[in-house]
């Protein structure tokens, strides 16, 4: 994308931040030039960037252009980067690798404070050299992104024993170390499916055992898209984690526990009690799971498994609980019937939907009348039955005919 040689006419930046912009360039545009006079602010005596990273190729910098900053009558520079969030970051990768840049940043185009304080939190860890990968972590209320807190958060955190409180979250700031990691791993060649995208980006760092940090930023300025389909959300984002417990199972099955990352700012726990939603439709989906498809989780679940879930079947809407053991057992299940290939793969882990539903209606049970700080307080209970049932996980990894059903 860029020449290196003509990269290099430009002054090389220490602060690069690129915007996806998989539409209309306009907006991003505008949040570009808005970020770089941020970053003026925020590291006055350093040199910073901001990019737009476009899907069009129309507007764009021609190959070997060099990269100046906007400001001064001048456009924010266009590189184009592809259809997609994994090509956005690997776009910034080159970006970022030409421009000799010791931090950068991929972003959302979206309003931001008026202040640079936010800035200046989220590349500190990066730029004093204390960190090669800082994940934002926003403002939840009790609700949000559930899919997060009942499931990817537990199971990146018992695999990598590293607790990363939103590892799906679509912004990041890495260090040069690791673009420089990044920008040569072969997933981009061999697994273009899963490269570039934030799981990816995260197993990448954790099993480098590269320094990891969060820093709580406050409300999102944008609320996040929630997923329209749950079972297309679940298929994506598991698809990726089990790809890479397969790559990575060497490293995984040596961690045990977990342990807190480096974590900047104030976390927001606001104790407000939103509505929670009714479990009966929940419930309901489960119980239809339950009809259609439990011969097909007998090729997944164990005996014992599926007996346990019959049993909570029966239970009314009010009363349902999925136990945080079980939970965690069915996830391990289907990460090894994934790896085995017991059936399509996209099947078996669209078919975990009916169950996920189940852990929702018994976690909306459970938290209805709690607080946001106590909610927070049963997730952490959830993550440590995870952690607790990782020698299952390894057992079963390790010796899967010895539990097929």
């Amino acid at each position: 994308m860029l020449d290196p040689l003509r990269a290099a006419e430009a002054t090389a930046a220490e602060v690069v931040v690129g915007l996806a912009s998989e539409g209309d360039p306009g907006p991003a545009s505008e949040a570009a030039l808005a970020l770089q006079a941020a970053l003026r602010r925020a590291f006055p005596g350093k040199r910073s960037l901001a990019v737009v990273l476009s899907a069009s190729a129309a507007g764009t910098l021609e190959p070997g252009s060099p990269l100046v900053p906007a400001g001064e009558g001048r456009p924010a520079p266009a590189v184009h980067a592809g259809s997609g969030p994994e090509s956005a970051l690997h776009a910034l990768l080159e970006v970022a690798h030409d421009m000799r840049a010791p931090a950068c940043a991929l972003l959302e185009p979206m309003p931001r404070p008026a202040d640079s304080d936010w800035l200046r939190l989220l590349f500190e860890p990066v730029l004093s050299g204390q960190a090669d990968l800082v994940a934002p972590s926003y403002q939840r209320r009790r609700f949000d992104g559930v899919l997060v807190s009942g499931l990817v958060y537990p199971l990146t955190r018992a695999l990598f024993a590293q607790r990363i409180r939103q590892p799906l979250g679509t912004e990041m700031v890495l260090s040069r170390r690791l673009v420089e990691h990044l920008s040569v791993d072969d997933g981009w060649r061999t697994d273009p499916a899963h490269a570039g995208s934030e799981l990816w980006v995260i197993a990448k760092a954790l099993v480098r055992e590269c320094r990891c940090a969060q820093v709580f930023l406050g409300p999102r300025p944008v609320p996040q898209a929630q997923p329209a389909d749950v079972a297309d959300a679940l298929a994506k984002v598991l698809g990726t984690l089990f790809h890479e417990m397969d790559l990575h199972a060497a490293r995984w099955q040596r961690a045990r526990g977990s342990c807190p990352v480096a974590t900047y700012g104030d976390e927001h726990l606001p104790g407000e009690t939103a509505p929670a939603p009714a479990p009966g439709p929940l419930v309901a989906a489960f119980e239809l799971g339950w009809r259609d498809l439990r011969n097909l989780w007998s090729v997944v679940l164990p005996p014992n498994t599926l007996l346990a879930l019959q049993r909570i079947a029966r239970d009314p809407p009010q009363a349902f609980r999925m136990p945080d053991p079980i939970w965690a057992r069915v996830v391990y299940d289907f990460a090894v019937a994934w790896r085995v290939k017991v059936m399509d793969r996209l099947q078996l882990l669209r078919s975990l939907t009916p169950i996920y539903m189940g852990w929702l209606a018994s976690f909306v049970n459970d938290v209805g009348e709690l607080d946001r700080i106590r909610t927070e307080d049963r997730i952490e209970r959830l993550c440590l039955a995870f952690e607790a049932e990782k020698p299952y996980l390894i057992s079963r990894w390790r010796w899967p005919d010895r539990f097929m059903p």
